[in-house]
């Protein structure tokens, strides 16, 4: 009987913490979904950055164009609203132009169909906001356009983390990956070889 007195106690706290933690596990499992259903933000599945290229790979040239393409799923849930490109521990600043900002869907057929936007940057991050007058569809691939002012004097990789919106006013977007554009000087100049 001692026994059994003296194993009451354990056993009752015991039972008190597996209710806690019972009641625990759905509040964790809820949290845990509302984090990953977030990652995705306003969308069921993320656009996805099919690629990243520019037509000027030289250093210190103008009239380049930076083009990200990105492919809205028929997945997806919502139209894209809203693009945003922002550089990654650039090498040298790049400044862009935003009244030069292009956009249109590209057509599996290679037709394309322009889109109208509207272009911001910030001034801290640099990063370019592209909203698209009429939302990108689902099922369809948008190509932007981003006019450098000039590309950068330093040669290297610049990297640009590319955010997707559903909503043109949120303020976070689902990440759809890294562009990456490599910029190099192409004038060598000419090495002195002795004769002899």
């Amino acid at each position: 009987m001692k026994y059994l007195k003296r194993l009451a106690i354990p056993c009752l706290l015991m039972g008190l913490s597996m209710s806690a933690i019972t009641v625990a596990i759905p509040s964790l499992n809820s949290a845990i979904a509302q984090t990953s259903s977030s990652s995705t933000v306003g969308f069921i599945q993320a656009p996805r950055l099919v690629s990243a290229d520019t037509n000027a790979l030289d250093t210190n040239i103008r009239n380049a164009i930076y083009s990200f393409q990105i492919s809205v799923p028929a997945q997806a849930g919502a139209s894209l609203a809203k693009v945003t490109i922002a550089p990654k521990d650039p090498i040298e600043p790049i400044s862009f132009s935003s009244n030069r900002t292009t956009a249109y869907i590209q057509e599996p057929s290679g037709d394309r169909t322009n889109v109208e936007t509207k272009t911001a940057t910030d001034p801290n991050t640099r990063a370019v906001s592209v909203i698209f007058t009429s939302p990108i569809p689902v099922g369809k691939t948008v190509v932007i356009g981003l006019r450098p002012v000039s590309n950068p004097s330093l040669e290297g990789e610049y990297v640009f983390g590319v955010n997707a919106f559903a909503d043109a006013q949120r303020s976070q977007g689902a990440f759809i990956g890294y562009g990456r554009l490599g910029i190099y000087n192409a004038y060598i100049s000419d090495v002195f070889v002795p004769t002899f």
